[in-house]
């Protein structure tokens, strides 16, 4: 197993820039990289240790290096951190293959389903790799990045078969503010990290038409029945969706009652922006949000495998059948 003296984080974004704050702080002694395509963001990585965008007053240790060449940021790296959207990860793991030279451990961050195949990313990064030596896991839980980088009390998972791995991640990444717990359900944790953006784009529909907490509350724990029958149907550990899970109950409550972007979605939905104009917005935003492709997969897997999810469908209609909100509610109400 590789010795962790490297670690490279791709996708230099919200998420990817906190990640980046807690190892530095952490590792001052380890070689950490981190890349993104966005040149802006590396420049001013490279020249102030600040995100032009994200986390204004949070500065990078200084020993971390940004860098636009990819062969420079993953070269003789152990651990490689996937920092990007789930669209894009295929592609990135793909470009990431032919500067590989030694047995590597790849932690996904990414909460979603790859468009089209409905595949979680473990296994996206396991066909890229297909022929080489290497481990995948994934890091999961209510964490949202701006409060990573205050040093909240924060509680998640890392996933992965080898439970030793996830434990070796474990050692680089936790602090006294973050604790993480080894599983070695993979399929389970990725599902619920993905399952979970469906319902709080739902759950943001309620709050943008002005419906209170305990309405939101009813949709969320329904919805969450039909991601756990869905789940278990595609190999989950039904443990892993219970309420003692971080990557499933504690990430739900974040993203369905905080300020995520998938909630913030279904909010400018539910005030009555037309979906492709709010996904403009937090596009110009700069805010990817994973819920809108999911949904379609969640819809795609729950007619396959013949598992009733109708408030799941409901989402679904409202994001690519132009459903009106209002009838989202009417259905709501018939359909549980």
């Amino acid at each position: 197993m590789c010795n962790m003296k490297k670690i490279s984080i791709i996708g230099a974004g919200a998420f990817g820039f906190a990640l980046a704050k807690i190892i530095g702080d952490k590792h001052s002694k380890k070689e950490i990289f981190i890349f993104d395509v966005v040149k802006e963001y590396i420049e001013s990585i490279k020249t102030t240790g600040q995100h032009p965008v994200f986390h204004p007053d949070t500065k990078l240790a200084d020993h971390i290096v940004a860098t636009h060449s990819l062969a420079e940021a993953v070269d003789n790296a152990c651990l490689i951190i996937m920092a990007v959207p789930s669209k894009f990860l295929r592609q990135s793991v793909r470009a990431i293959k032919p500067h590989l030279t030694k047995e590597t451990i790849f932690l996904n961050l990414a909460k979603g389903l790859e468009a089209g195949s409905n595949k979680i990313m473990s296994k996206v990064i396991n066909e890229e790799l297909k022929g080489l030596k290497f481990q995948t896991a994934s890091l999961s839980g209510g964490m949202i990045a701006r409060e990573v980088t205050l040093q909240n009390p924060l509680c998640a998972e890392v996933a992965c078969p080898d439970i030793k791995v996830a434990e070796k991640i474990i050692k680089i990444i936790e602090n006294n503010r973050l604790r993480l717990e080894a599983t070695t359900d993979l399929t389970g944790v990725e599902l619920a990290g993905a399952f979970k953006n469906v319902i709080a784009i739902g759950a943001g529909i309620f709050d943008g038409l002005g419906y209170g907490e305990s309405s939101k509350s009813a949709f969320v724990s329904h919805t969450a029945k039909e991601m756990r029958r869905l789940a278990v149907a595609l190999r989950a550990k039904r443990k892993t969706f219970g309420p003692g899970s971080q990557a499933w109950f504690g990430d739900l409550m974040t993203t369905c009652f905080g300020k995520s972007r998938n909630r913030e979605l279904g909010e400018l939905i539910g005030r009555g922006l037309a979906v492709d104009k709010a996904l403009k917005k937090m596009a110009g935003e700069k805010k990817s949000v994973e819920g809108y492709l999911t949904a379609q997969a969640v819809y795609n897997l729950s007619q396959k495998h013949q598992v009733k999810a109708p408030l799941a469908e409901l989402i679904y209609k409202i994001l690519y059948q132009k459903m009106p909100p209002k009838k989202f509610i009417d259905g709501f109400i018939k359909r549980w």
